[in-house]
């Protein structure tokens, strides 16, 4: 995705050799990451379309099928710590990019840069292909009688941004790092800034838990925030392994986590997996799942600790996870694959509601229907991107 972009030293859209010799000067683990990551992101929206235990994803509301309550409940168990890693991760790596970037470009081009990659395909997402994407999907079932603004804004007024919300909450964080890094303060204190140790980022899941779990006392995880859905519930966790990245890359993180962080981190993350895990099986027992998401009551605090341990934690340990094992060239990731990951993202749900409304209508259990619109979800949007960035010039110099 986009956060990955500055690894690469000329700008992605550029036709200087082709995408072997665009790969050839990038961080291969870092590439790596960003192909494995986009592509759990699509199957798992793509899964996500036939649960009934909530509304998280556009074709959730009209699905035809559901999938089996057992089988929905033990991915839940399964895939749920997973998730919990999966965005703040993304905000990790962006912010072990962002520095880098930032000083190679200077203040005025990173800031066009990111208006350009970030901000644009964030406005066209928002304002076109979401609602347009709703409403040809709700119109024909009665669901969408209104106008295309009305799929703009939802009945309660809010804006739905799908899931580049990442993209915008991203270039607000990057934004505003360049506009702190403008003001000085980080060379003043760059001589007495210390090292990252485990004690410290155990004081950074202190710092982010209670901030968590007073946020989603007014906007409960997984809810709309405010006027838009920006995800304001996960922002703490979010802005914390932003500015872990920014801070260890002074350190050598993106070369290699040390071992010391690497070992520490994989046992924090793994004791909060397995808690994870029995919370989510207690509460599911009890039938409490609604009462995870926030409020002055007991699941509520204890899904904000193991998540926000997870949220710390886990993208620390799986960036030395990825630095240790996808540092060589994989064939599931050439160079064409790799240029395609911030595409398939953007064009990701246009490709899975088409693919749920081709197989609506055959009769097929919502675990068949859920398998073939993942595996073919990822393969289109992949296909679907690099087309679009090989014919199309001008798409190019943004995705």
């Amino acid at each position: 995705m986009a956060a990955g972009s500055s690894s690469s030293v000329s700008p992605p859209g550029r036709r200087d050799g082709g995408p072997a010799r665009w790969a050839a000067r990038r961080v291969r683990y870092l590439d790596n990451l960003k192909v494995v990551l986009i592509a759990v992101i699509i199957a798992l929206h793509a899964v996500l379309g036939y649960v009934g235990s909530m509304e998280v994803w556009s074709y959730t509301e009209v699905r035809e099928v559901t999938l089996n309550p057992v089988v929905e409940a033990v991915l839940l168990v399964v895939i749920t710590p997973f998730g919990l890693i999966l965005m703040t991760l993304l905000f990790l790596v962006a912010g072990l990019l962002t520095p880098p970037s930032l000083e190679r470009k200077g203040a005025v081009r990173f800031v066009r840069d990111r208006l350009l990659r970030l901000g644009a395909p964030f406005m066209v997402y928002v304002l076109l292909l979401q609602p347009v994407v709703i409403y040809a999907l709700e119109h024909p079932l009665g669901n969408a009688p209104g106008s295309y603004w009305d799929n703009l804004v939802d009945d309660e007024g809010v804006v739905d941004t799908g899931p580049l919300w990442f993209v915008g909450v991203l270039l607000i964080f990057s934004l505003g790092y360049a506009g702190w890094v403008r003001t000085g303060y980080p060379r003043a204190v760059g001589q007495v800034r210390r090292t990252i140790t485990m004690g410290r980022l155990l004081l950074v899941a202190s710092a982010v838990a209670p901030a968590s779990f007073l946020i989603r006392l007014i906007y409960p995880y997984g809810s709309d925030s405010g006027f838009t859905d920006l995800n304001f519930w996960q922002w703490p966790a979010c802005l914390a392994t932003f500015g872990v990245g920014v801070t260890a890359v002074g350190q050598g993180w993106l070369e290699r986590l040390p071992d010391q962080l690497y070992r520490g981190s994989r046992a924090v993350a793994a004791a909060a997996v397995a808690a994870t895990v029995v919370l989510l099986s207690v509460a599911g027992m009890l039938d409490r799942i609604d009462d995870l998401m926030g409020g002055w009551q007991w699941p509520a605090v204890g899904f904000t600790a193991v998540e926000t341990t997870l949220a710390v934690f886990g993208p620390v340990w799986l960036l030395g996870v990825v630095q240790r094992h996808l540092g060589a060239s994989r064939r599931w990731a050439g160079p064409a694959v790799v240029r395609s990951t911030y595409g398939a993202f953007m064009v990701q749900t246009p490709v899975l509601i088409g693919l749920a409304v081709v197989l609506r209508s055959v009769p097929l259990p919502a675990e068949a229907k859920a398998s073939i619109v993942a595996a073919g979800g990822v393969a289109v949007s992949f296909w679907l991107s690099w087309l679009l960035i090989s014919r199309m010039r001008w798409i190019a110099r943004v995705l």
